[in-house]
């Protein structure tokens, strides 16, 4: 198997099985000891342990979550991809109530692989928002004396 098809199944690996079928048990045959996840520019995930439970907010908040993405790109022992992401939020997700609306957001990653395949690093980005609007928060306009 050529490194870019390694990569290629980890990443359809990290998607199919651990995100949508909620497999997070996967996880420890995919990353590296030493995982990081920064979603938006903040540290969510230091290890495996810490991304089962990011994703399970995810999965608790939309029970029917699905990803897919539209084009990846493999350049050395990285992948940026373009990803959709769809759910309904019926549960809890962190500390918000459900609201019982449906997302649709986009967004990007850069995952980081070791030369042994492994992921170890994941920088995701996408329009938190456009995410929360979905879900039906407005903004207020700020006081100003």
């Amino acid at each position: 198997m050529s490194r870019n098809d390694q990569l290629s199944n980890n990443l359809n690996v990290f998607i199919d099985t651990c995100w949508n079928d909620q497999n997070v048990s996967k996880l420890n045959e995919l990353v590296a000891k030493n995982f990081t996840r920064i979603l938006n520019g903040i540290h969510v995930a230091g290890n495996e342990n810490e991304m089962a439970a990011h994703m399970n907010v995810y999965f608790t908040g939309f029970p029917d979550l699905k990803i897919q993405y539209s084009d990846a790109y493999i350049e050395g022992n990285n992948i940026f991809m373009n990803w959709e992401c769809t759910g309904s939020n019926t549960g809890v997700f962190g500390e918000m109530r459900a609201t019982g609306k449906k997302i649709k957001i986009q967004g990007l990653s850069h995952l980081y692989f070791t030369e042994e395949g492994k992921l170890y690093k994941e920088d995701v980005y996408y329009n938190e928002l456009d995410l929360l609007q979905q879900l039906g928060y407005t903004l207020t306009s700020p006081v100003l004396e």
